[in-house]
């Protein structure tokens, strides 16, 4: 009996003993395996490569390279407690060390160990970002002599077409505090690399891998056992551009070459900007802003990035969407359509163009002083006639005095001046497009009909940037749709194509518009035409206007707003060279290289 009993304990024992090992094992198991891998490991957020840039016909604008860094060991140097890192006897002595050899004050390397540890404690802490060659070869072959230090390889930007696109690629940075409440980067941790301008910003979200982690093996104690083991290895998506790389370098170049004609002219031009886009979708193929910067040195370089913040050209400032000026001449047509929409003249009006205009005491003068004819508008408009436009200005004005002109704004806002045209890059203007209101509450003054008059030839105080005047004028090209520029195209996964949609911002509805377009064509054309000796016997029908704003101190600026074929438009061309004189000058010329890139026109020899 007892000999039973027991052997039935034993037995009950023994069953309870396999329960518990089946629950354990198989009920639980799961439970208790991920239990021991977090005592085991500890996750480390390490930055990812971040998606590839290509241009429209795929060839690559920004990649990924490994770039040097020297990181430190923040357990083998120190210590953690409530109140964050610090550094032990042997790794001040090791920190002072690398100090006197790197030239970097122990300090920042403490505080840039701090900052790591905070974002993630196991990471290895990037102490010097840019070493030099010379010193990471020191390091690395002397591994011994400096404990807790080591050389290593990180994620970089790599720019396969060398010094191009800064205009449009932008830089990259460390995600700041007040960005993280950004809506632009809600996506972004603390610590993550992001893009600070361009599309690196705008597209951020796509091209950013984030903080991927990584894992860590830890003994029982908390230390680190073992090396770092990827566990993310999935690559973001290529955001493909609109871009032309071919096109957008042949555009840098007309730009400076327009700089150096205006030189050669005896101006003193301070920069100039380019706008090459198709007139039908708003796809951008070239944007070029001079002076820039090289976007491949700034990655790399820190001394060269700090100084391009004190550069007194500002070459951060991207003139062809941040640079507003008077337009001059260019802006004719939106006054043409002005008085076209509202009956105040027709294609057969004739205006006296003439050397002056008076009104009251104040003399308006034309270009060409001893003018005395009589022209309709596709002949003003092609002879660029001011006085023929200052009398259309004040037919404007005197037509519904209450109304002060407000046509001619009502126009140019209706084309995409005076508000931001909605691109995909940050930093654009919205220019400025005066009316009386703005004119009373800003300046203290009544607005008179002097006003309109100057305004109805693109002076005074209206402020257009290049990108504005090109979707200006693609609207008069393409029959009144008013594009939203932009320079994302798709975005590529493996052999997956989704393009990115940019709906037109409005579609107006222009009054004989083809007689603008007419004058426009002349204009590049005719015996009179502004810019005919460049465009009367290009292979390719262009319809531009030249445009020469007053822009003292300095001297005038050089405008050329433009589309080609003009029958079938497939490209508007803006140019603006600062301070470059006569639009015919600088201007027009460097549009002139940009059609013969595009089209492949080749210039005769000589």
């Amino acid at each position: 009996m007892r000999v039973g009993g027991l052997a039935v304990l034993i037995g009950a024992a023994l069953c309870i003993l396999l329960l518990r090992a089946w629950s354990i094992q198989v009920l639980h198991g799961p439970q208790y395996t991920a239990l021991a891998n977090q005592q085991s490991f500890r996750s480390v957020d390490i930055p990812g490569p971040r998606g590839t840039i290509v241009d429209i016909k795929g060839r690559p604008l920004a990649g990924t390279t490994g770039r040097i860094v020297v990181v430190a060991d923040v357990d083998a140097l120190g210590s953690i407690d409530r109140t964050g890192w610090h550094a032990s006897s042997a790794g001040a002595d090791a920190l002072r060390k690398l100090s006197r050899l790197s030239h970097v004050r122990v300090s920042r390397l403490v505080t840039r160990i701090q900052r790591s540890v905070v974002r993630s404690p196991f990471a290895p802490a990037v102490v010097l970002p840019h070493p030099e060659n010379g010193l990471a070869l020191y390091l690395d072959e002397r591994a011994a002599d400096f404990p807790g230090f080591k050389v290593a390889g990180q994620p970089a930007r790599s720019y396969p077409q060398g010094a191009l696109g800064s205009e449009f690629l932008g830089l990259l940075g460390e995600v700041s505090q007040n960005e993280l409440t950004s809506p632009l980067y809600k996506h972004a941790r603390p610590g993550a690399v992001v893009g600070q301008s361009g599309v690196e910003a705008t597209y951020d979200s796509l091209l950013n891998p984030g903080l991927p982690p990584a894992h860590l093996r830890v003994d029982s104690m908390g230390r680190i056992a073992g090396p770092l083991q990827r566990t993310d290895q999935r690559s973001p998506p290529t955001l493909q551009l609109t871009i032309d790389a071919h096109l957008q370098r042949a555009a840098e170049k007309a730009v400076q070459d327009g700089i150096a004609l205006a030189r050669q002219n005896g101006r003193n031009p301070t920069g100039g900007s380019a706008v090459a886009m198709n007139p039908q979708t708003g796809a951008i193929y070239a944007l070029v802003s001079s002076p820039d910067y090289n976007q491949l040195r700034a990655a790399r370089d820190p001394a060269y990035l700090a100084n391009l913040y004190r550069d007194t050209s500002h070459p951060f400032v991207n003139r062809a969407i941040a640079g507003v000026y008077p337009t001059g001449s260019t802006f004719k047509p939106i006054v043409a359509e002005a008085g076209l929409s509202s009956g105040i003249i027709t294609p057969s009006t004739p205006l006296l163009c003439s050397g002056s205009f008076a009104l009251g005491s104040t003399i308006f003068r034309n270009v060409e002083a001893g003018v005395y004819s009589s022209m309709t508008l596709s002949t003003a408009l092609a002879e660029s006639c001011d006085t023929w436009f200052y009398r259309l200005g004040d037919l404007i004005y005197n037509t519904n005095p209450t109304a002060q002109g407000a046509s001619i704004q009502q126009w140019a806002r209706r084309l995409g001046l005076g508000r931001p045209t909605g691109l995909d890059l940050i930093g654009e203007s919205g220019g400025l497009v005066p009316t009386p209101a703005w004119f009373k509450k800003t300046q203290h003054q009544d607005w008179y009909e002097g006003q309109t008059i100057n305004l109805a030839i693109g002076q005074g105080m209206l402020q257009a940037s290049p990108l504005q005047m090109a979707v200006a004028y693609a609207a008069l090209a393409n029959g009144g749709k008013v594009v939203t520029p932009h320079v994302g195209g798709a975005v590529l996964r493996g052999e997956a194509v989704t393009p990115l949609v940019f709906k037109p911002a409005r579609k107006v509805k222009l009054t004989d518009v083809q007689t603008i377009r007419d004058g426009l064509y002349e204009a590049a054309h005719s015996a009179g035409g502004t810019s005919s000796s460049l465009f009367a016997d290009f292979p390719i029908a262009v319809a531009g206007k030249t445009g020469t704003a007053e822009a003292p101190p300095g001297d005038d600026h050089s405008w050329y707003a433009s589309w080609a074929p003009f029958d079938h438009p497939k490209l508007v061309v803006v140019v603006m060279i600062e301070h470059g004189g006569f639009g015919a000058e600088a201007a027009a010329p460097a549009a002139k290289e940009i059609y013969e890139a595009y089209f492949h026109v080749k210039t005769p020899a000589g």
